[in-house]
């Protein structure tokens, strides 16, 4: 079965591919647009480095390095939004159900490059406890920071001020239901293209392996190697090496067989004479004169 005939078994089952696709973007659809609300709340932070009043003053490095090590301290701010070092704190303050792997996918912080300000956005269903959540991972994030002693090397303490507070959202999170329904649309498709070439299968008695392995071989047209002319030429010398000494072999029984009938023909034409005696008394004579 070549790709001709894989379209062909499709085109003859159309309407089953087509309604499979309708309906699977439809469910999807209208599964997306009905799903409960979901509320985003965002709060701003800004870190900034000062010297302490108390600590006796310390060499400052040079600015490329200063600014280097507030950035590894920004993100390293950034990135602790969301584990448990905040949300346990956060979940206890506010007894929530959640566990701490559950506040944390409800968690989303970022940090932009150049940039000492941390944006983090909370989703949760209800858009009171979203907004909650957030101020408590910005206080409990300022706590810390207020603990940490200042980058090594920098001698400049870290602050955290909230720059926008979290505020209740007033409406839910857009649905892109858009989006669902065309990747609901493309399962369908596939789907229904899988049932279509099955009915086919069935209907022509060919088992799916079989078809699966000869469009396979179709499309890829492998063709054997062509052996090269030293591979031929090795071939050649291996096969006349392999002759030799059968023929070296016969040469020499042929040669063994000639003088053994020679000696044997030598023997046999002295009469009265075997094994170097000679029994006529005609020849002995003749011997003796």
């Amino acid at each position: 079965m070549d790709l001709a005939h894989f379209r062909d078994t499709i085109g003859r089952r159309w309407p089953i591919v087509l309604a499979l696709t309708l309906l699977c973007g439809a469910l999807t659809g209208v599964l997306a647009e009905r799903r409960p609300p979901v509320y985003r709340a965002e709060t701003q932070m800004l870190v900034t480095f000062a010297a302490e009043k108390s600590a006796a003053p310390q060499p400052r490095p040079p600015a490329d390095e200063a600014g280097r090590l507030m950035q590894r301290r920004v993100k390293t701010y950034a990135t602790m939004m969301n584990t448990p070092r905040l949300t346990r704190p956060v979940i206890d303050s506010l007894g929530l159900p959640y566990t701490t792997d559950d506040l944390a996918g409800r968690v989303v912080a970022s940090s932009t490059v150049d940039s000492l300000a941390i944006d983090v956005a909370v989703t949760d269903r209800s858009a009171g406890t979203a907004a909650a959540i957030a101020a408590a991972l910005a206080a409990e994030l300022q706590r810390i920071a207020a603990r940490d002693l200042p980058p090594a090397g920098l001698g400049l303490k870290a602050h955290v001020a909230v720059v926008r507070a979290a505020a209740p959202p007033q409406r839910p999170e857009p649905v892109r239901w858009q989006w669902y329904a065309a990747g609901g649309a493309l399962g369908g498709l596939a789907v229904g293209a899988g049932i279509a070439l099955v009915l086919g299968y069935r209907r022509s008695g060919t088992p799916v392996s079989a078809d699966v392995r000869t469009l396979w071989a179709s499309v890829t047209r492998r063709r054997p190697p062509v052996p090269a002319a030293s591979d031929a030429a090795a071939s050649d010398a291996v096969a006349s090496d392999t002759a030799a000494p059968d023929t070296a072999a016969s040469d020499a029984a042929a040669s063994d067989t000639a003088a053994s009938d020679a000696a044997a023909g030598g023997s046999a034409g002295v009469p009265g004479q075997a094994e170097g005696r000679v029994s006529s008394p005609a020849v002995k004579e003749r011997q003796a004169s």
